[in-house]
């Protein structure tokens, strides 16, 4: 629950990701993450799929962007392993609405039972709740966006809008 610990955390991290000659979108963030999740699903024979149309400077907090990009190209990725090889695939878009929205969706196959009740999805890792879906959503929600998870006839697609931080007035 240590937002800032896990920002700071996550800052450093993307910092030291390599660059792997492979390029999405103008925003070195999102590129270094999506690249990062590329390569680890190239390494495992997982077609991936990225159509970033990001610029350089975002009208979201990079950090949170980042956040819910990694949580949910880990969550395709493990996903994609349990899945039969010739049905694994990763699909990832991501493009700004109005010059103040960011949408990304994250889309995968999978193969096997999604555990949910009452829109909280259990680990697929460890038992209890997963908490990337969990932390995808709180973030969203606290930019005012929204994310929906929906799953049917073996592709799970995860949406999100962040939205930008409102300008106040001052005086």
């Amino acid at each position: 629950g240590d937002m800032d610990a896990l920002k700071a955390y996550l800052a450093k991290t993307v910092a030291r990701i390599p660059n792997l000659d492979m390029h999405f979108c103008e925003n070195r963030a999102a590129d270094s993450v999506t690249g990062y999740y590329c390569a680890l699903a190239k390494r495992e024979d997982i077609p991936f799929c990225a159509q970033l149309d990001l610029p350089q400077a975002l009208p979201v907090d990079e950090i949170d962007m980042c956040l819910v990009l990694s949580n949910l190209l880990e969550n395709a990725l493990e996903a994609s392993l349990r899945t039969a090889p010739e049905r694994r695939q990763i699909n990832v878009t991501a493009y700004l609405h109005a010059e103040r929205l960011l949408l990304l969706e994250v889309e995968n196959a999978y193969d096997g039972e999604i555990r949910e009740k009452d829109g909280v999805f259990r680990s697929s890792k460890r038992k209890g709740n997963g908490v990337g879906i969990r932390s995808v959503r709180h973030i969203a929600e606290k930019t005012g966006g929204a994310s929906t998870f929906t799953y049917q006839n073996g592709t799970f697609t995860a949406k999100v809008m962040l939205c930008a931080a409102q300008k106040t007035k001052e005086g």
